[in-house]
């Protein structure tokens, strides 16, 4: 069993676990999934900061491990071969491969990735001995209504009447919480909206922000979402492999901005005007039709769906991260700070052209 640390302990108690920790540190190889996205690649980083040993499970993306001191194993979540060569030698496991759509399952593969790939990955790492899980979900399991008042833990999950992608979360982290037990600890994690560096895709928010600056997303509408940084995601996500209560769920969340501030924020840290137009929520639902059609034309994903504007104007706005401030020591920086870097990452790294 892993070493979780007490809520309340004296400072010479403390130190002692603390040495346990740097003890636990230097022999700990850890298996990580989805290092090729977002958080993946935030969550690599924050290892190797702090000096594991990792093995990072790629699928067909390897912007993000290229230079870094990790194992590379080439695979997927649904391949069993894959899972059993990732696993091997590693005393924990953070599970970060998902598919986020905001566009329905047309094809299955977000259920067959969030939950049925989590089965085959928690039934993997039973196998393997792992000793602590710590498993990516999302604030979308929970049900976002009442939107004005406090989302913490104890909210209702969402129902079968959610979208696909919702459902696919709530159901993977069941799955999960169901393998929890004395001899493979598992903690479930769920971030809000991520922004920030190491976005080599880049991710839904990251193409926004990219868009926003490149004069290729001329209009926004007028609702927002909790945003969190990927940093200090993944800071919580790693102490969890010492802190943590095994069986619980944790809320990474920041702050509820509208994406006018957003774009406001975004023009301060890039010091170029952005002002986009400002929508509101019946000119994105009267536009749907065509958006769609447009979509079908020209064989690409719609500028936006059903599903992103039910997030933007009915997600909540109050997310309580209290039990992951006390039990994981996390902390949210200011959103102008993660705003600042994630454009200097973008264009030191050529996507602002």
């Amino acid at each position: 069993m892993l070493l979780v640390r007490p809520l309340l302990a004296s400072p010479a108690y403390q130190q002692r676990q603390e040495n346990k920790r740097n003890l636990i540190i230097a022999v700990m190889k850890i298996a990580l999934t989805g290092a090729a996205g977002h958080l993946g690649a935030a969550v690599m980083q924050e290892l190797l900061a702090r000096n594991f040993h990792v093995k990072a499970l790629v699928k067909n993306d390897a912007r993000a491990v290229q230079g870094l001191p990790v194992e590379i194993v080439a695979g997927d979540i649904l391949n069993a071969g894959s899972l059993i060569k990732l696993l091997d030698g590693c005393q924990a496991l953070i599970h970060c491969a998902a598919v986020i759509s905001v566009n329905g399952d047309p094809d299955g593969m977000v259920h067959r990735t969030n939950a049925e790939g989590t089965k085959l990955v928690m039934q993997a790492a039973r196998q393997a001995g792992i000793k602590r899980v710590i498993h990516i979900s999302s604030v979308h399991a929970y049900q976002q209504k009442p939107a004005f008042e406090m989302l913490d833990e104890n909210r209702l999950q969402v129902n079968e009447r959610a979208f696909a992608y919702d459902r696919s979360k709530k159901m993977g982290q069941e799955i999960a919480l169901s393998f929890n037990s004395p001899e493979m600890e598992v903690l479930v994690m769920n971030p809000t909206s991520i922004v920030g560096p190491y976005d080599y895709k880049p991710s839904k928010m990251g193409k926004v922000l990219v868009d926003l600056y490149t004069g290729r997303l001329p209009f926004i509408f007028n609702g927002g979402f909790d945003f969190c940084d990927c940093r200090d995601v993944s800071n919580a996500v790693v102490n969890g492999l010492t802190m943590g209560r095994p069986g619980n769920n944790y809320l990474l969340g920041g702050k509820w901005y509208s994406l006018k501030q957003l774009a406001a924020l975004f023009s301060t840290a890039s010091q170029k005007k952005i002002s986009p137009i400002n929508l509101p929520h019946i000119a994105g639902t009267a536009g749907l039709p065509v958006v769609k059609l447009l979509s079908r034309f020209n064989k690409k994903e719609p500028l936006y769906t059903t599903e992103a504007l039910a997030a933007l104007f009915t997600g909540n706005r109050f997310i309580s991260s209290a039990r992951a401030v006390q039990e994981l020591d996390y902390k949210a920086r200011p959103f102008e700070e993660t705003l600042r870097d994630a454009f200097l990452w973008f264009k030191n790294k050529g996507y602002l052209v």
